[in-house]
């Protein structure tokens, strides 16, 4: 029962117990009919009476969210405190950041469900897909880009820019590769056309620029071409 506690449709004198005992250690998840309002660095309020969802997090995280997006609609966080009372016998939930002074204060007069869960917090968090592991995937593993390639420096710095990573081909030609996790757009080819140019004008010899993405978007495509770069596809397999 300690990691899980919840009741429906509870009484507002219930709700608030439970509020009071889990709100330092449980994420606390309160569905019902509510209205809200936000006053601080701005203000803001949802007067009408509708079905909201409440998020409050052990930390002082606190978010009211309706149907769509991903962005609650109204929010404070860590270390914002949770204050919760009954008000002419309505549930009032208050969160209230102290610096800079920003308040959170729903009204919940009806309360269909409440819930009390202990979740776990990851220590060691890494995000995979960053640029930063795209690079590191072609310098672990150059034959993602071509046979033979071998990697010379990685941010490698320039005036123009930092290059994510410089290499020579089977062929001794310095090859310049821009790097993105993501699609890559016109802005990314530009980039590493300067990059090809500014090495061309100070190297003997062919210089050549590759860009590595997931995929490519038409417009960038069309300005590879027309600058004679190329283009190589990196899986996000690969690269995780």
């Amino acid at each position: 029962m300690g990691d899980l506690e919840y009741m429906i449709d509870p009484e507002p004198i219930e709700a608030l117990k439970l509020i009071n005992h889990r709100k330092t250690t449980h994420v606390l998840l309160i569905y019902g009919e509510m209205v809200a309002s936000y006053e601080g660095r701005a203000k803001s309020q949802l007067e009408e009476l509708m079905p909201r969802l409440i998020i409050s997090k052990p930390d002082g995280t606190f978010m009211v969210h309706e149907s769509s997006k991903r962005e609650p609609r109204l929010w404070n966080p860590p270390p914002s405190s949770l204050y919760a009372s009954i008000e002419q016998g309505i549930l009032t939930i208050r969160s209230v950041r102290a610096n800079p002074r920003e308040v959170v204060i729903v009204e919940v007069p009806i309360i269909r469900f409440i819930s009390a869960l202990r979740l776990g917090t990851t220590v060691n968090y890494r995000v995979f897909g960053r640029e930063e592991d795209v690079v590191n995937a072609i310098v672990n593993n150059p034959n993602i880009i071509e046979e033979g390639l071998q990697v010379v420096a990685k941010e490698y710095h320039t005036l123009v820019g930092d290059i994510d990573i410089l290499a020579r081909d089977s062929r001794g030609n310095l090859v310049v590769i821009e790097c993105k996790r993501s699609q890559a757009g016109p802005e990314a080819v530009h980039q590493l056309k300067r990059y090809v140019e500014h090495l061309s004008q100070r190297e003997n010899g062919t210089v050549r620029g590759i860009l590595a993405a997931p995929s490519i978007s038409s417009a960038a495509y069309h300005y590879l071409k027309l600058y004679s770069l190329e283009y190589r596809r990196v899986e996000p397999k690969w690269v995780v």
